[in-house]
């Protein structure tokens, strides 16, 4: 799932790209093509379900911020297992595209129109768990977002977080807006990755970090990391997107998805 939570002079990426606006242009189309489910929590459409991964535990009565909730499936998933639920987005569309799923299903999320680099509507201490599914991607000051969520982390709470693998994004050519089958961007390249999304016209932005540099942003905002989690793929996901005899099949063989799961003090 892929959700902007990034704001610059309120909306604005550095490249002057509107990502609120963007994100509520994009609601409707990406809501109807993905079809998210909320039976379970997700880590974005290139790993298994947490209802496979099982990284959670129970989560029933749980103070639970879901940063970057998009649609709001997962925060869903988590409030029908009885946690209680908030979800916060940068998108008005994505969040009135949640509400309405959430009094469908006949749940309870408390969801917040917000930034993902100021937490400051929640007080410090006040969840048991952040979690967030393909969406901190799309955050350019990660040190102050995870400053941010080590705040309004209680003690011993955890935050977990699911993106694209940065390795991934060295076959990523954002001037075909394709990926390519030999790398075509450093690996330690912090440039903005700048893109159109799909044939929509819409320009996105989003940022890529190395492994190392997650690791020492999470330590640096008081939190200690516990596991590093790279899911293979779904087979029948890759045999959609990348068959076997298809051009690009060797991007079969690389990471897709990264998970980081981190506890405070």
């Amino acid at each position: 799932v892929e959700i902007s939570l990034y704001k610059r002079n309120d909306e604005m990426s550095t490249n002057g790209i509107d990502l609120r606006a963007a994100w509520n242009r994009l609601s409707a189309d990406y809501q109807a093509d993905h079809a998210i489910p909320t039976d379970s929590a997700h880590y974005g459409p290139w790993s298994p379900p947490e209802n496979e991964l099982r990284l959670l535990g129970d989560v029933r009565g749980l103070r639970i911020l879901e940063v970057g909730c998009g649609g709001g499936q997962c925060s869903i998933a988590f409030a029908r297992q009885g946690a209680q639920v908030t979800g916060l987005d940068l998108s008005d569309d994505q969040l009135a595209y949640a509400r309405r799923l959430a009094a469908g299903e006949g749940v309870r999320v408390h969801f917040v129109q917000g930034s993902a680099t100021d937490l400051s509507a929640f007080a410090g201490g006040a969840f048991d768990l952040l979690f967030s599914a393909y969406a901190l991607q799309y955050v350019a000051d990660l040190r102050r977002c995870l400053a941010e969520c080590s705040r309004v982390l209680r003690a011993g709470g955890r935050l977990v977080v699911s993106l694209d693998h940065p390795f991934r994004d060295c076959f990523s050519d954002d001037a075909e807006d394709e990926m390519s089958i030999t790398p075509v961007r450093s690996y330690f390249d912090n440039e903005p990755m700048r893109w159109q999304w799909r044939s929509t016209g819409i320009r996105m932005e989003s940022y890529h970090y190395s492994i190392g540099q997650w690791s020492e942003w999470i330590a640096a905002a008081g939190l200690t990391l516990r596991r590093i989690l790279e899911p293979p793929p779904p087979a029948d996901l890759l045999d959609q997107v990348w068959p076997t005899d298809d051009a690009l099949a060797a991007l079969r063989l690389i990471p897709q998805t990264i998970i980081f799961v981190a506890e405070k003090g």
